[in-house]
């Protein structure tokens, strides 16, 4: 992600169609189509029956499911941005999506990739020492302002200011998912927006049952891959749903759900910094069927919630004898089947102890024993 990158030259395209964009802005160049992914400008027609692959592939929309993604796509597509930060020697590039609108200030959620200090994990530019540049829908370049940069997580947000944006530059809501979300496939698509041709990206796939390698074990995972130009970019679901925004590991797109990256907001927002929860491990359905079929051995019915495998914290007492190998069914009552679920009530009981000034305390309900405690200070 941080190689330096040509410019390609776009093509221009027909006249503007749909009133979406400022009268004084210019039209939008047309984009040539790279890497695996529906490709088409903002200048197209938007009801065109047909989207063509880079593989020369037509889907017909009747007839291969786009219409489960037509419509999500039509909705978020003024709010999905190419952002470019160039230093002295480097120049990085992601997608991003419009989150909010703060005073005059409209709030772009992207991948913290874009400001990362190429070959390293926790180092990022300052604001002096780098420009950023956001290229809008309409195809018009404005400059961008970090404000916000969380390594842990890899997520950033970039302000603009820009007239109308309300009108021309709609938000996307960052609501929690159902609780049980991960545990079904679905069909879902990464969106973006190619940095050099300003065109709107497509990727449609299945969100799978599967673990990420990483060591951020929020991160859900689907069945394709993305260019990357997708990074930062969000991931949609059929139901309208945003889910997250994309990452990209060989031949499969991860993505940070929604829930991590709209508390990662909040606590900035509140001047707060982010605690970071020492248990970690990954959550039981997408575990190898091996493991997995072990672990059902033993009880008398299948457990659901998360294996702890890593306690990043050399002091037990926090955590009332929760020990590598315990698995942590329910949180409060409320049982557990994603990793950001975890971490998201974790956060939100924290943000309320925070505001008392008294220790968090989290009841727990694991498979080996129906009582733990997690108390945090």
């Amino acid at each position: 992600m941080g190689k330096n990158r040509r410019r390609r030259k776009g093509k221009a395209t027909k006249p503007q169609q749909i009133p979406d964009k400022p009268p004084h802005q210019k039209e939008t160049p047309g984009g040539s189509n790279s890497g695996h992914r529906a490709c088409w400008s903002d200048s197209d027609e938007p009801q065109s029956k047909f989207i063509k692959y880079d593989s020369g592939r037509v889907v017909d929309l009747k007839k291969d499911g786009g219409p489960k993604y037509f419509e999500p796509v039509l909705r978020v597509r003024r709010s999905v941005v190419s952002l470019v930060t160039t230093t002295d020697e480097w120049r990085m590039f992601c997608s991003g999506t419009v989150v909010d609108h703060v005073d005059k200030k409209t709030w772009i959620l992207t991948s913290a990739t874009l400001v990362r200090k190429p070959g390293t994990q926790f180092e990022a530019y300052g604001r002096e020492e780098i420009k950023i540049e956001v290229v809008l829908h309409s195809g018009e370049t404005v400059g961008g302002f970090l404000e916000m940069c969380n390594l842990h997580y890899n997520i950033a947000i970039v302000t603009i200011e820009y007239p109308d944006s309300l009108l021309y530059l709609p938000a996307v809501e960052l609501r929690d998912l159902p609780l049980n979300y991960s545990l079904q496939p679905r069909p879902v698509a990464a969106l973006g927006r190619d940095v050099d041709s300003k065109a709107f990206l497509l990727r449609c796939g299945q969100l799978i049952r599967d673990g990420s390698e990483l060591d951020c074990k929020e991160l859900l995972v689907c069945s394709f891959d993305v260019s990357e130009d997708f990074i930062g970019g969000p991931i949609m679901d059929s139901e309208k749903r945003f889910l997250g925004i994309t990452y990209s590991f060989e031949k499969t797109a991860l993505f940070l759900p929604v829930e991590i990256a709209a508390r990662c907001i909040k606590y900035f927002k509140k001047e707060r910094i982010l605690p970071w929860l020492h248990i970690r491990g990954p959550a039981l359905h997408t575990l190898d069927i091996d493991v997995l079929e072990t672990i059902c051995c033993k009880f008398a019915m299948p457990p659901s919630g998360l294996l702890v495998d890593k306690i990043c914290d050399t002091s037990s007492e926090n955590y009332d004898g929760i020990e590598v190998g315990d698995i942590i069914s329910k949180l409060d009552g409320v049982a557990l089947y994603s990793v950001a679920q975890f971490t998201a009530m974790f956060l939100d009981k924290f943000e309320v102890a925070m505001d008392t000034l008294n220790a968090v305390t989290l009841q727990m309900e694991g498979a080996k024993r129906s009582d733990l405690l997690l108390v945090w200070r």
